[in-house]
């Protein structure tokens, strides 16, 4: 009785023995899901992590790439600029010290034209300064001219220095000639029989034809100069003596210094020289605007104004 009790509870039992198998192989089952989705959990999120960051790095660098890209072209340009922005300064700078050059010397010129017409006394202190300023000017032009243009302009200044040592021997020389042409007879100094305008005629033949005599003709005629210069009564002896002492020198320069009643011949120097030098400044100043003319060459002779341009001629060098 008791067995066959025991055998119909097993007998009831076997059935439900499968279905726990189950149960058993089903929680195994999540179990090994839930246990493999924990191990590859944290390596998916670093490697998303990791992804994360090499984009962000990425993305980072590219920003910084074209930063530095957008820097570079900054740089270029502003260097660019700057080039351009140096270049017109110096070419604005050469067409300032070109032009200061330029006045300087057309204020010599000038002043060496106009020392005949000035008391003896003065002469030397007006001229000193114009050659001083040609020389200074000059110094600032040579750190910012051209070959070509330097070269034009130490050929006028080493002419500046010539007409500043025969300027005054010039002036000496204009001015007796000036003097004694105003002392001739008014109707006919080559017949005239008065004494003051006959002597004011043989003196400024003597002067006009001085340096083509012979030594000695120029010693044996000497006296009867001076006899002519005080007769003339056309200088006072001041005057006279600083004929006579540049008569005693005869310098080489003599017929260029009197010059005649139209030409110039060391004013029509000075021009010849002048012209090249303003060619090759606006040839060196393409990029620099016209500058201010400032009427400095107003008054300067004839022959210098014709061999420039007005515009020049008022030391404005034009681009």
């Amino acid at each position: 009785m008791i067995m066959a009790c025991h055998f119909a509870a097993v007998s009831a039992m076997a059935p439900a023995l499968p279905a726990r198998a189950d149960s058993i192989g089903s929680m195994d089952l999540v179990d090994l899901v839930a246990v493999a989705t924990a191990f590859l959990t944290p390596p998916i999120a670093f490697l998303a992590a990791l992804w994360a960051r090499r984009s962000g790095r990425q993305s980072a660098d590219a920003t910084v790439v074209s930063g530095v890209n957008q820097a570079h072209g900054s740089v270029a340009a502003a260097r660019v600029q700057t080039r351009g922005e140096l270049k017109l300064r110096q070419q604005t700078a050469l067409a300032d010290t070109s032009a200061a050059f330029l006045r300087a010397c057309d204020a010599l010129a000038r002043t060496v034209e106009q020392l005949p017409g000035l008391a003896l006394e003065e002469r030397h202190a007006q001229l000193t300064p114009h050659g001083m300023a040609v020389e200074t000017t000059l110094g600032s032009l040579e750190l910012l001219a051209p070959p070509e243009l330097l070269r034009h302009a130490k050929a006028l200044r080493e002419y500046c220095r010539t007409l500043e040592k025969l300027a005054l021997d010039r002036a000496v020389l204009r001015s007796a000639v000036r003097a004694l042409e105003g002392g001739w007879c008014p109707f006919n100094a080559e017949t005239c029989d008065h004494d003051h305008h006959g002597a004011a005629f043989v003196a400024w033949e003597f002067l006009l034809e001085w340096p083509e005599r012979e030594d000695e003709e120029r010693w044996r005629d000497r006296g009867l100069l001076e006899y002519c210069l005080q007769e003339s009564r056309c200088m006072a002896e001041g005057e006279i003596a600083g004929v006579l002492a540049v008569v005693d020198r005869v310098p080489a320069a003599w017929s260029r210094m009197i010059g005649g009643p139209v030409r110039d011949p060391l004013m029509e120097r000075f021009a010849s020289l002048r012209a090249p030098f303003v060619e090759a400044a606006r040839a060196a100043q393409s990029l620099v605007p016209p500058a201010e003319p400032d009427g400095l060459r107003t008054g300067v002779s004839d022959a210098v104004n014709v061999a420039a341009p007005s515009a020049v001629s008022r030391s404005s060098l034009s681009a």
